[in-house]
């Protein structure tokens, strides 16, 4: 026999007689289809067909059944991932891939009405003894510090144009994840919307769905504070990026030009322009009634620039981030959007913040969770070797 007759798994169950229904029942069926779709993210459910394209072509290439699926079947093709390399010998296939892989495949049987051939012991047992084989420590990004927040964006063309315009819009993304500690997919998904002028807190931004409140149920207020100084004021900088969305909208071109080369000229990096020392702010509540993407792609050449109707995405802003640190004169190595969040940790520590305190900004549900960037990025606090009387 085959390996696809010897293998063969639980059959599919027959398919049951579809009955005589109405238009009404038809569209509540159509309706039930499209709520189903919901059920994962978008990010989700492309990662979980490129699992299953990927299972797929191994059984083609094997001669094995996909759906229904053997564990034998779902065994080898995880043991074929493990023995995957690239160029530098470093595995093709992290622990977290495989996993994902699994995932794809149960919910494509689940999906069909098969049982779920990832779950057998024979499977679990594999990639667990993989983990152990595999035991290393994760690589986190490194934090950075206020002092370097400052240097990244004290090393931009604020007051060139058309060079202003792409930093006014990254000083208020690296304030979103610093001092409003965003994942980049958050700080992408923001609309002017999202932001709520307030005359003592600052800024507020309410983030909505996220990475880790898919339903949108958590609270979900972030507080972009006043600074001390112009320098270290978020607000002052979403006020300068918002005001130059503003400006931009007119559909005159030499007239958007010129208003715009206005404002990057007319800026003053060390003034507030936020409303807080008395000063009128930029923009009101006005300018933020749209559900328009807040952080917007751009295109600039040597004479002109423009900013795009369409939003940023997290991986633009991680390689933004990459890029301003090389111009800045730092090593973006060890570093990627995370930093910034993982910084706000680090800096509120070292300044003493409460774990309380620092869950409730980055709404963290585990202290756990906060804990870890602590001692990893600032090992010495709340450390008893530090009351040795060395």
């Amino acid at each position: 026999m085959g390996a696809t007759s010897r293998l063969a798994a639980l059959d599919l169950p027959q398919a049951a007689l579809e009955p005589e229904i109405g238009d009404e029942l038809r569209e509540l069926e159509e309706i039930s289809r499209h709520l189903e779709t919901h059920t994962l993210s978008e990010n989700t459910r492309r990662a979980y067909e490129k699992a299953w394209r990927a299972f797929e072509h191994f059984c083609d290439a094997h001669g094995l059944e996909a759906v229904p699926a053997h564990p034998e079947t779902v065994r080898w093709y995880v043991a074929w991932m493990s023995t995957q390399f690239d160029e530098h010998g470093l595995p093709r296939f992290a622990l977290a891939t495989i996993r994902q892989h699994l995932a794809g495949v149960a919910d494509r049987h689940l999906c069909e009405g098969c049982l779920d051939p990832t779950g057998h012991r024979g499977v679990t047992d594999l990639v667990r003894g993989l983990a152990k084989l595999r035991a290393t420590r994760q690589k986190r990004k490194r934090p950075l510090l206020l002092d370097d927040v400052l240097r990244i964006i004290g090393a931009m063309d604020h007051d060139v144009y058309p060079a202003g315009i792409s930093a006014a819009r990254d000083a208020a993304a690296l304030w979103l994840g610093f001092a409003g500690a965003l994942r980049r997919s958050e700080a992408a998904g923001l609309r002017l919307d999202s932001l709520e002028l307030h005359p003592v807190d600052g800024i507020h931004v309410r983030v909505g769905r996220s990475k880790a409140d898919q339903d949108n149920a958590e609270p979900d207020v972030v507080v972009l504070p006043f600074g001390g100084t112009p320098p270290t004021c978020a607000p002052c900088a979403m006020h300068r990026w918002v005001a130059l969305l503003r400006d931009s909208e007119t559909d005159d071109a030499h007239v958007r030009r010129r208003t715009v080369m206005q404002k990057v000229f007319g800026y003053q990096l060390q003034t507030h322009v936020c409303g807080v020392d008395g000063h009128g702010p930029l923009i009101s509540s006005a300018d933020l009634a749209s559900p328009a993407p807040l952080l917007r792609a751009t295109y600039r050449n040597r004479r002109s620039a423009r900013i795009h109707e369409a939003g940023v995405t997290g991986d633009a802003l991680h390689t933004m981030l990459l890029t301003r640190m090389s111009e800045a004169g730092m090593d973006p190595s060890a570093y990627g959007f995370q930093s910034l969040r993982a910084g706000h940790v680090t800096q509120a520590r070292r300044n003493g913040a409460s774990t309380e305190e620092i869950m409730r900004a980055g709404r963290w549900r585990k202290a756990e969770t906060v804990n870890v960037y602590d001692r990893e990025f600032n090992p010495a606090s709340r450390n008893s070797v530090m009351r040795l009387g060395l």
